[in-house]
């Protein structure tokens, strides 16, 4: 995945920063959030977080559609 591909999917960078030797995008979209980190050689990383939804409304189709993905996944 690529910067590029995920703006195409409606995110927006929120956040870069530096640490150490590395540089750090931070892109979001509702309560998902992806970085990309580069060290010297390219690109090391890219990971999501989900902040955390309390209460929100649901219906049977979007249960349908996050189990697949969320339903199987452990930490």
């Amino acid at each position: 995945m690529t910067e590029e591909q995920l703006k195409g999917l409606g995110f927006e960078m929120t956040k870069q920063y530096k640490h150490d030797e590395f540089v750090t995008k931070r892109y979001t979209k509702g309560v998902l959030e992806v970085e990309f980190t580069y060290g010297w050689e390219g690109l090391k990383t890219v990971d999501l977080t989900i902040s955390e939804v309390n209460c929100k409304p649901v219906t049977l189709d979007e249960m349908k559609a996050l189990t697949p993905i969320l339903g199987n996944w452990q930490e």
